[in-house]
């Protein structure tokens, strides 16, 4: 069977203006050598992607109206007729060859694509954002600009879905105009062929310590003092339709504060807006993008393009993301800069190839290279997530988010429901900058429609704490690039933490049932707290209004877990002891599943983790119990 997908973006074939990225006399003879490769090894080749930014309409001065989609194939003919290279590859594919809009070619329409044919009488197909390959759910394809607060489409102005990265492009289009010399193009320039031509980093950031100015402002007012372009030059944006850079300021006033209410408001808000600004202009945050929206879909690897930067993998996360890079480097540019892209084998799991075409002697050679890798972060950060996997595959009843307790950090991903049969991806980060620093912790409880109680709990410390989780019906879990550690046992160090819960049909884990008050003890209702589970005290996680004693002494929480060391099971008991000086302790004595019996005292009124390690042949705990005076 087929199993490879090629993937080709950012090409950015224009009408051979000027100030057009793409330049057929230049990169038609790479383009055509990596379509012809395709073609001829068309018995291996599951189907060609082509991920946005094939044509482009945006980089064009304010006094040109962008060509349209028809006008830009006419232009080239090699790529686009009938006897051109596409038209070869769609027969050799049998028509599996999809396009899949960008930004800078949003406009393109179905219609549009299905205007390309073959001689063989295939159209190439047309596919929206969020794609699946040969309908493979475990790889998602999508541009990538749909994550970035430039360049996302905007409903919100009168040329929706045009964003203000449009105008910026254009601004840069027109400074080139004037300043490029007779039979010049911008690709005899050096740093030409980015997502703007111009590092505008330094206005980000700039304006990102004053929440209180307009971002998209900012962007154009640093865009037009640095090339020296009115803000009153009309820009013809069709035929009928002018408007200026003022005009545009206006539109997109409201753009970051938007982005931060779609976002859920607040901290969280701000902390995703910020990065969409960032992933635009350097390409740091679109691996934080790529996992969240892997964990959305459940899928395995996520491919973009956008950046123009090749990305081989995804480093420290349970899924992958890989980058195609770019089509259209400058000449001045090459070779340190060069045409890329990339392949997905559609194995288990999927494997990525990114591939390069480069001038060899008389030709075009094309060979695999090693890109660099992505990371969540940004140096020097460190990433302190809890990145937990809910395995409901063996139910046959959703589970639904019935509570969250969250100590540290906020949630990236919480689903509301797992669906029965499949798995769902929670992502827990810690905040950055937070003094003193912690990391993240959060116990978040599932229930089904028979009642079915699912508690999960999981902690990525800083400093001298240890990791820890529990809960479900069993865990695996290891951290940062470390090894799978067997079920029940938690790596006491490393980061990020990332668990695999399991859930057992019919299972309530940790089940005990009691008096409560001063003075009282609960019993197992179903095998006892085995290692990996969490105590559910009268249908309850939270154990504060149950398990107390005198003067303000109560236990929050209880959980299981299997260690290496010494001692086998450690018993972590989230509590406070009693109030004010000479007020005692609180006793809780644990008996297990051979009658053995620990004893936990507990003085400190500060709430915190306490720990009790033992060692049994039957460690399950079957009774609890809590006093005021030691027995």
């Amino acid at each position: 069977m087929k199993k490879q997908v090629v993937v080709l973006s950012d090409i950015h074939i224009g009408d051979n203006s000027p100030t057009c990225w793409y330049q057929s006399a230049i990169h038609d003879e790479y383009l055509i050598t990596v379509l012809d490769a395709i073609a001829d090894n068309a018995a291996a080749v599951r189907e060609l992607v082509l991920l946005g930014d094939v044509v482009d309409m945006w980089t064009y001065p304010f006094d040109a109206v962008p060509p349209t989609f028809a006008e830009i194939t006419a232009k080239n003919p090699a790529i686009f007729s009938q006897k051109g290279v596409l038209a070869r590859v769609l027969d050799a594919l049998d028509g599996a060859v999809t396009y899949i809009p960008g930004n800078h070619d949003m406009a393109v329409t179905e219609a549009d694509v299905a205007s390309i044919t073959s001689p063989g009488g295939h159209r190439l197909r047309y596919a929206r954002q969020f794609y699946n390959p040969a309908g493979d759910s475990r790889v998602l394809m999508t541009h990538g600009h749909e994550f970035t607060l430039f360049n996302a489409p905007d409903p919100a102005t009168m040329w929706a879905p045009l964003p203000v990265g449009h105008f910026v492009t254009r601004s840069v289009a027109t400074y080139w105009k004037s300043h490029l010399k007779p039979g010049q193009n911008v690709s005899d320039l050096k740093d030409q062929g980015y997502p703007n031509g111009i590092d505008v980093l330094s206005i980000i950031k700039h304006a990102l310590k004053s929440l209180d100015v307009s971002l998209s402002d900012a962007l154009i007012d640093g865009i037009a003092g640095k090339l020296g372009i009115s803000e009153s030059a009309p820009i013809r944006i069709t035929e009928h339709q002018t408007t200026t850079l003022s005009g545009v300021k206006q539109a997109y006033k409201s753009l970051f504060s938007r982005w931060i209410t779609e976002n859920g408001g607040g901290e969280d808000g701000l902390l995703v807006a910020t990065k969409a600004a960032m992933a635009d202009y350097d390409s740091s945050f679109m691996g934080w993008f790529a996992q969240r929206e892997a964990f959305r879909r459940n899928a395995d690897l996520v491919v973009l393009g956008h950046t123009h930067a090749s990305v081989s993998k995804l480093r420290t996360s349970m899924v992958n993301y890989v980058n195609t890079g770019f089509m259209c480097p400058s000449s001045a540019d090459m070779p340190g800069r060069f045409v890329s892209y990339a392949t997905v084998s559609l194995d288990s799991p999927p494997v990525v190839k990114n591939m390069q075409a480069v001038r060899r002697g008389g030709g075009i050679a094309v060979n695999p290279f090693e890109a660099p890798s992505a990371s969540i972060v940004v140096e020097p950060c460190m990433d302190f997530s809890c990145y937990v996997r809910v395995d409901n595959s063996p139910n046959t009843k959703d589970l639904w988010c019935v509570g969250t307790e969250v100590g540290h950090g906020h949630f990236v991903e919480l689903p509301r429901c797992i669906k029965a049969g499949s798995f769902s991806t929670l992502w827990l980060q810690d905040y950055p900058n937070l003094v003193p620093p912690h990391g993240s912790d959060a116990t978040v409880t599932y229930r089904d429609d028979g009642g079915t109680v699912a508690t999960f709990n999981f902690d990525c410390p800083t400093g001298i704490y240890p990791n820890s989780c529990s809960g479900g019906s069993g865990f695996q879990a290891k951290a940062g690039d470390g090894p799978w550690l067997p079920p029940g046992q938690v790596p006491s160090t490393g980061h990020p933490l990332f668990v695999r819960f399991s859930v057992t049909p019919g299972s309530v884990a940790g089940t005990f049932k009691g008096a409560c008050g001063v003075n009282s003890f609960a019993v197992s209702a179903t095998g006892g707290l085995n290692p990996g589970e969490n105590v559910v005290l009268n249908g309850k996680t939270d154990l504060s209004d149950c398990m107390v004693a005198n003067d303000d002494a109560k236990v929050f929480g209880i959980r299981l877990d299997k260690t290496s060391g010494v001692y086998e099971y450690c018993l972590r008991v989230d509590a406070q002891g009693p109030k004010g000086m000479l007020s005692g302790s609180m006793y809780l004595y644990f008996t297990d599943q051979s009658g053995d019996r620990y004893l936990l005292t507990v003085f400190d009124h500060a709430r915190k983790m306490h720990t009790l390690q033992y060692n049994s042949c039957a460690p399950a705990i079957m009774k609890i119990e809590w006093s005021n005076t030691a027995k």
